[in-house]
């Protein structure tokens, strides 16, 4: 049988793996502790962050059937949240989610499809991939220490677009599409605190400031934690301070989340910092998937078509698509 070794477990890599997964054996890695990628969660004592995607939708009929399990079982839930549009600090929308355009959340956290997608899958947690080499009609993967991992017919990366470029070996046909992609930087801000906030809205998106998105995290469906604030910096601004003391930029954006909702919010008993280096880029109009099937390389991700999850899926199935018939 093929074997196929697939460089990151979040959304792409894990619905990939089971595109293929008849088909071929399947050997996932994936650098951090846990799966998920940015479908991530931060637990702190009392509180709890999805500090990486705040939500998703499923345009598509292929996202809905391949979530509709996971919404059975209870691991994805419709968030209606109470929503407001902010312009600095004036609100100039307002509107609930519903049935009319679901937004949805992993139960009880984000993290919590992932993980149930993880579920009979071969995953090497922990594990940075450090090279991948010709080994006769094979790829030799080894880790950053140099310790073998194995040989595979196919490699494809899930990584960020530059993590991508730096792992696939030159002889990838295209390099050039991922070098050309766009990503940008974001902070996420982790507040938590022993008493409810004053706020009539759940989720707020927010222009005219240096962060663009604040939710209310305790507030998502089949969360029973302490209140809690998880807020955004816009990817401009991250990109230009993405190398600042985390301490300055930590007091900047609570300022910013202070002067957007009108409540000083420095006195919160939990205060976090994440820097995502790789969060998001804007719509592509290139391949939604590369597949290189004379070297057996391929790359796949949310950055081959939009910084959403849906995206991060509908690239994994397009080079499913290809893949397949090769195998």
């Amino acid at each position: 049988m093929t074997r196929i070794a697939i460089i990151g477990a979040g959304l792409a890599g894990l619905s990939l793996a089971h595109a293929v997964r008849e088909r071929a054996e399947v050997t996932l890695f994936e650098k951090a502790r846990g799966v998920g990628g940015r479908m991530a969660t931060r637990r702190a004592d009392l509180w709890q962050f999805d500090h990486g995607a705040q939500f998703f939708t499923a345009q598509s009929q292929r996202f809905q059937s391949f979530l509709a399990p996971a919404v059975d079982a209870g691991i994805v839930a419709r968030w209606d949240a109470r929503f407001v549009d902010f312009d600095g600090p004036e609100p100039v929308r307002r509107w609930q989610w519903g049935a009319d355009r679901p937004h949805y959340v992993g139960v009880p956290k984000m993290s919590a499809l992932a993980k149930y997608l993880a579920g009979g899958l071969d995953i090497r947690l922990a594990t940075r991939i450090g090279s991948i080499d010709r080994a006769g009609d094979a790829w030799a993967l080894a880790d950053e220490s140099g310790a073998d991992l194995g040989q595979f017919d196919w490699c494809v990366s899930t990584a960020p677009a530059p993590q991508s470029l730096d792992l696939l070996p030159e002889s990838f046909a295209h390099r050039q599409a991922m070098a050309d992609a766009p990503m940008r930087a974001c902070f996420a801000l982790m507040l938590g605190f022993d008493d409810p906030l004053p706020l009539d809205w759940d989720a707020a998106h927010v222009g005219n400031a240096d962060i663009s998105w604040m939710s209310a995290n305790s507030a998502k469906p089949g969360r029973d934690t302490a209140p809690s604030l998880l807020v955004h910096s816009t990817n401009a601004w991250a990109d230009a301070h993405i190398e600042d003391d985390p301490e300055d930029v930590t007091a900047h954006l609570i300022a910013e989340a202070s002067r957007v909702t009108g409540n000083d919010l420095a006195g919160g008993s939990h205060v976090a910092l994440h820097r995502w280096r790789y969060a998001n880029l804007p719509k592509r109009d290139g391949p939604p998937a590369l597949i290189d099937p004379a070297n057996r390389l391929a790359a796949c991700g949310d950055w081959c078509i939009h910084g959403r999850v849906e995206a991060a899926f509908t690239s994994a199935m397009a080079l499913a698509d290809e893949l397949v018939p090769l195998l």
